[in-house]
């Protein structure tokens, strides 16, 4: 098994949490044996219709500044709640107004020690190349034959469970999508409600940025939505490299596990078990070119469409507990039942 770099980590890493200190642990220890000389915590505030959240946010902040960190510690601690989607855009807005990339993990995501590598490698590989806008670490399962040889590929959506980018990049899609939240942090007595998804001008998914017509329904709904509960940051964040054709790259293996699935969670509520982090074997393979890998795109859409599309939505207002998604999430995955629910997504 590969060894994770013994230098330091040079590239900052954000870690970005709410109110849970057991799943948040796991990637604290991850974080800190990274070895980063920057870590920046974005954290949440209480909400205060939940008398629990007080304890558990305070939990957390002890947990996050009480850490061995080996480098310097920047703080964002919202003093109440404004919400996943301000925390995150606001959050990152911070970060990128003091360096020019960094590594981004939400409190539930445990990277395997070569993520890291993985994604400093790239970020320095193509940060002058303005087609490539995101690192991923979490690949969604798709299978390893869709790489060939080579250690990733450029598709156009990519995972945010654990990834990497550049200021530039940010900044860009702030331009396009700005909203502020203003006021968020000055509700009080429930849950603020998030601000429009709102943009200046339209923007929309570019036709070749994506392989499947379903997909390219899907984005254009979700650019034209002014519901900002409705999607959540990372759909939008998408929705701006469509429309600039841009690329990301998604790794042949899982990077990073996602500890998050349950009832406590913001949006992935089914209960299910976590895909293992795996590690990536070094020198990198770089595919040839800077170019769309159309089969590994039209699987991710299709993985993305199962869990977010129209059909997905419908078994949700349908089926509440999350035990019965959870045993359709198993059948569904059955690779005979899959090859049929494809299909049936791809629509």
């Amino acid at each position: 098994m590969p060894e994770p770099s013994a230098a330091p980590l040079g590239t900052p890493v954000v870690i970005v949490a709410f109110n849970r200190p057991a799943v948040v642990r796991r990637t604290v220890e991850a974080v800190i044996a990274a070895g980063p000389a920057d870590v920046f915590l974005v954290v949440d505030g209480p909400r205060a219709t939940h008398p629990e959240d007080a304890a558990r946010c305070a939990e957390v902040r002890e947990l996050l500044t009480s850490a061995p960190w080996p480098g310097r510690v920047h703080t964002r601690f919202a003093e109440r709640n404004i919400g996943l989607e301000a925390n995150v855009e606001l959050g990152l807005d911070w970060v990128f107004s003091q360096v020019d990339r960094a590594i981004v993990l939400e409190d539930d995501c445990i990277p395997h020690p070569t993520f890291f590598d993985f994604c400093v490698e790239l970020l320095d590989r193509y940060q002058d190349e303005p087609r490539v806008w995101q690192v991923a670490g979490d690949n969604k399962g798709i299978p390893r034959g869709m790489f060939g040889s080579e250690s990733y590929a450029f598709t156009t959506w990519a995972s945010v469970w654990g990834w990497a980018t550049w200021a530039d990049r940010w900044h860009a899609h702030r331009e396009v999508f700005p909203r502020d939240h203003a006021g968020a942090e000055e509700r009080v007595g429930h849950t603020p409600r998030t601000a429009d998804a709102v943009r200046p001008v339209e923007v929309l998914p570019h036709p070749d940025s994506l392989a499947t017509e379903a997909a390219l329904r899907h984005f254009t709904q979700v650019a034209g939505d002014r519901d900002g509960d409705s999607r959540g940051w990372d759909h939008h964040w998408w929705v701006t490299i469509m429309s600039r054709r841009g690329l990301s790259i998604t790794p042949s293996l899982n990077l990073v596990e996602n500890d998050g699935f349950g009832p406590d969670a913001t949006h992935t509520h089914t209960a299910r078990e976590p895909m293992p982090a795996q590690a990536m074997p070094f020198p990198l393979v770089h595919p040839p070119a800077v170019a769309l890998n159309e089969q590994a795109e039209a699987e991710l859409e299709l993985v993305l469409l199962q869990i977010d599309g129209r059909l997905s939505r419908a078994v949700k207002r349908i089926i509440k507990p999350l035990w019965m998604r959870a045993i359709i999430g198993r059948i569904v995955r059955f690779r005979p039942v899959w090859a049929v629910v494809r299909r049936l997504v791809a629509r």
